[in-house]
């Protein structure tokens, strides 16, 4: 069976939803607690706590491994089919992307300026970013300007204008959207026939977008396109007996925990791409797992890959604001009462994700049908997998 016709992926729920949590307790634990070196004799558990709370770097080169098996893997078999749309691919890329997209930015504006106002700008300015290791820092500090949203808009921050005010995580969405763009263009380029003028101006138009892209952008989106790649081998039915092999999924579980550890000590360029690697290789036997943990894990699966995205965009700028305004740059020493501010500002940002999700992007197939049947969208609508794509 293609996976493109599975109903859910639950294991692949599970990891993405992890993932954006990895990302969460990361910027709460440095907002909240010293750093490792700062504290004498740590013990194995508190070690085990910094590490877990330590990968939200990790986390994204997952994400972006996802997102290649996900959409690029659907856009290349679609190309490959010949049922490839460009207006209707765009157009439910963007529906998916701005429906958090804006309000996350007006949000990040409204939650910055608050926080300037009571904090009278301390930490807006970057003053604290040696103390905590993150938000915003010098010497742009909180950019709120205009021309910085318009840009965040466009999906051009960290290519000609800054991320929008303290929402740092912002800065994955533009190699996302790229991403989106490159791989169609590429495989369009090498699958489908032609006439000569036609695969020219492409190539241009090809060539011009990666000449634009600062090089980190484009280097990992080799992560993307591996996942791309793993989602067409799981797709070929020469193939599929192997992944759903139990010694296979074990040898790519054993593989993927190995290389994060391994990107861990070794936080570079290459030890993201070997983790991008491990992930896309785990994917497929991933993907064509027998559903575990029952139904309370896969509604839990469910629940966590449904809101990571608002929770992705949207935990910063509150958290931010939360910790500025009031105790910055105090910090606990990992004891009870600062596990008791970890897991307070832990439920307040998931619930505040959780409510951003259910007024924004729990409609986005709702948006994208609606846009589709005016006049100037063409053709009918296909269904396609809720919350993934």
């Amino acid at each position: 069976m293609s996976l493109r016709h599975k109903a859910r992926l639950v294991p692949l729920d599970a990891l993405r939803g992890l993932a954006a949590f990895l990302v969460l307790t990361g910027h709460i634990r440095a907002y909240v607690f010293h750093n490792l070196g700062e504290i004498d004799q740590p013990g194995f558990l508190l070690k085990g706590f910094y590490f877990l709370t330590g990968i939200g770097h990790q986390a994204v080169i997952i994400f972006f491994a996802l997102s290649g098996f996900l959409v690029g893997g659907q856009a290349l078999a679609d190309i490959l089919a010949g049922r490839f749309l460009w207006s209707r691919y765009l157009l439910r890329r963007l529906t998916r992307l701005w429906i958090v997209v804006i309000p996350a930015l007006l949000l990040t504006f409204l939650f910055d300026k608050g926080g300037m106002l009571l904090s009278g700008g301390a930490g807006y300015d970057g003053r604290y970013y040696d103390v905590f290791l993150s938000g915003p820092h010098k010497p742009i500090g909180a950019d709120l300007s205009l021309p910085a949203f318009l840009g965040n808009v466009a999906f051009l921050q960290t290519i000609t204008v800054p991320i929008f005010g303290s929402n740092g995580p912002m800065w994955s969405l533009a190699n996302e959207f790229w991403y989106y763009i490159i791989f169609p263009m590429a495989a369009w380029l090498a699958c489908v026939s032609m006439t000569t003028l036609e695969r020219l101006a492409l190539f241009i138009g090809l060539l011009a977008v990666v000449l634009l892209l600062p090089a980190s952008i484009l280097r990992d989106g080799l992560i993307w396109i591996g996942g791309a790649a793993a989602a067409w081998c799981a797709n070929r039915p020469e193939l599929t007996f192997f992944f759903k092999r139990h010694s296979t999924r074990v040898v790519a579980i054993i593989l993927f925990f190995f290389t994060l550890v391994a990107s861990k000590a070794r936080p570079d360029v290459i030890g993201d791409l070997w983790l991008g690697v491990a992930v896309a290789a785990a994917l497929p036997a991933l993907a064509l797992s027998p559903n575990i943990g029952g139904r309370r894990f896969a509604c839990a699966a469910f629940a966590g890959s449904e809101i990571s995205y608002s929770l992705y965009l949207t935990h910063f700028p509150l958290l931010t604001f939360l910790i500025l305004s009031t105790a910055a740059p105090a910090r606990f020493f990992p004891n009870g009462e600062g596990f008791g501010v970890f897991v307070l500002l832990l439920l307040i940002t998931t619930s505040w994700a959780t409510i951003i999700w259910y007024c924004f992007e729990r409609h986005t197939d709702r948006v994208y049908r609606y846009i589709l049947r005016q006049p100037s969208a063409s053709g009918s609508f296909s269904p396609q997998r809720r919350g993934k794509s």
